[in-house]
């Protein structure tokens, strides 16, 4: 059953994506808990199915990566953190260039 959010919720579950994206390729390979983890996340969230296959798409490597809005995910920085790391822990492994990305991610959103 599809979920219906407002547009400003979707629009920052996107921004989510897009960064979430970047964390599961920090250590080379997207690992297939983190991909579930991440598909599970864009449902939830109400992502269109269009948008959910192109995520899709970027965690098998067959499309490039967009850089996230920072400036919409800024105000919501906890809320983000708290996201990237449960995706992080979604392979039961936190590899050191994900938490090193971790602390940028912290930093970026300052």
């Amino acid at each position: 059953m599809p979920v219906t959010r407002a547009p400003e919720e979707v629009k920052f579950a996107l921004e989510v994506l897009k960064l979430l994206l970047q964390a599961v390729w920090a250590d080379g390979e997207v690992a297939a808990e983190e991909a579930e983890a991440l598909h599970d996340y864009a449902v939830r969230s109400g992502v269109s199915q269009t948008e959910i296959e192109t995520l899709d798409a970027c965690l098998t490597g067959q499309s490039p990566l967009s850089p996230p809005n920072l400036g919409l995910l800024k105000p919501r920085r906890s809320e983000v953190l708290a996201l990237v790391r449960d995706l992080l822990h979604a392979d039961q492994r936190v590899h050191e260039d994900e938490a090193a990305l971790l602390g940028e991610i912290s930093s970026l959103l300052e």
